[in-house]
Parts: structure tokens; sequence; C-alpha cells
């Protein structure tokens, strides 16, 4: 009586494909992520360190050389860790905090005020302005920032000042609903992005829809809400707290 081999080579084309078709299901489920900033990181690392080195020197020569702190070494030590190093940690620490105030989780971290905004942003299904640039990815990365900052150094330095008001009054509890624009909104700011492109100079194919809107825009006598829907959920859908 003669045993057959088992048929090991179907078995085995079956199971490969088996393999390669997970993998490709995998590969679909992956979510694509924005590039880290790389100098960010970077930076984050180096003024850790030297945070910490400074921290160390200063705590060596506390502990370690308290009967010779007259003499040149330890006065030397002290001074780079009070005097020299904290100078590039403070400039760093400043650019670090002003690059990642940029991020809508940084804006969303007053959640009681701005948890509606950044809901309603982050909702498919919304119909809002801030909504559709979002889904859309008009705009790539740091969405709040990008329309709530003007052109320009001049522009950065009053988001930024204007933010660091808004984070002293919701910290310290000065605050008081509702939330209001502490000037009328500057719709140029929209200019920068959809005044030369394709869908904006012709909605659906209307070549006409814009007409002198540009100019009317610049001139402060229309905003782009005027037509289109709301930037942001309307008064009554907002937190109050």
């Amino acid at each position: 009586m003669t045993l057959k081999k088992p048929a090991w080579g179907p078995r085995l084309t079956v199971l490969v494909v088996l393999v390669l078709a997970s993998g490709m299901v995998a590969a679909d489920d992956v979510v694509f992520a924005q590039p880290e900033d790389v100098i960010l990181q970077w930076a984050r690392r180096a003024c850790l360190v030297m945070t910490l080195l400074s921290a160390a020197l200063i705590a060596f020569v506390l502990v370690f050389r308290r009967a010779r702190l007259a003499e040149a070494q330890s006065k030397g030590l002290l001074f780079l860790g009070i005097c020299v190093l904290p100078i590039p940690v403070t400039f760093l620490s400043a650019g670090i905090g002003m690059e990642e105030s940029k991020a809508v989780s940084f804006c969303g971290s007053c959640h009681a005020p701005m948890g509606p905004f950044v809901r309603d942003m982050e909702n498919a299904a919304s119909e809002t302005l801030a909504a559709v640039h979002y889904k859309n990815r008009y705009l790539q990365r740091e969405q709040c920032w990008n329309c709530h900052s003007d052109y320009g150094i001049a522009g950065t330095a009053s988001a930024k000042t204007t933010g660091i008001v808004h984070m002293v009054k919701y910290t310290s509890g000065r605050w008081e609903p509702p939330i209001r624009l502490f000037a009328p909104y500057k719709w140029r700011i929209c200019l920068g992005c959809h005044a030369e492109s394709a869908l904006f100079k012709a909605p659906r194919g209307d070549g006409s829809a814009h007409d002198g809107v540009v100019r009317a825009v610049l001139a402060g006598e229309t905003g782009c809400t005027d037509c289109h829907a709301p930037a942001h959920p309307e008064p009554g859908e907002r937190s109050t707290k």
C-alpha cells in the first residue's frame, strides 16, 4: 500500500495569498499623520538637556563644593548654570511656545469656552466655514491660527498678544461669557488663500459669482458669511462657561 504525500503546494499558495491580502487590508487601514517638525523636536530636547544640565551644575556646587564656594572653579560652574545656560533655554522655550500655541489642540485647551468651536470644526457633518475648511483640508494644519492671525510679523505679534490676554483672563477667572471678538473680523485674511484659487474665481463653473467680491472685501463692505454659512456655531450653540 502506497501513501500519498500531502499536497502542500496548493495549501501553501493559499496561505501566501491570505497573508498578502491581510497585509494589503492593514495597509489600507493606516491613518495618515502630518510629519513631525524635526527642528521643533530637537529644540525641545536641547531645551530639556540644557535645563537639566543647569540644575545639575548648581546642585553639584551647592552639595559637593559648599565649603569652596569662593573658589574660581565653583564660581565658574555657578555662572555657567545660573547665567549662561538659561539664555538659550529662554529663547528656545519662547520659540517652542510660540510654535506650539498655533496647534488646534492648544486653542481647544480652554475646554469650556472653546470646546464647542473645536468640536464643530472637527465634525464632518457640520457645514460651518470652519468645518468645511477642516474636513476638506483647505488648510493642512494650524487651522485656527491661520484664520485668526493677520499677515506678516505685525499680524503674528498681534495674534500672540491677543492670545496671551485670552489665557490670562481665562486662567484668572476674569473671563465672562459669551465669547466675543475684540474687533470685527478681517475678511481680507481669507483672500490670502482664496483670491487666486480656481474655485474662488469660478465656483461651480460660474466665472461671475465672485465679481467685485475682492474689491468689496478689501474695502470692508462685505464678508464671506454674507453669502456663506457662519464661520462657527451660532451663539446659542456655544458654551456659556
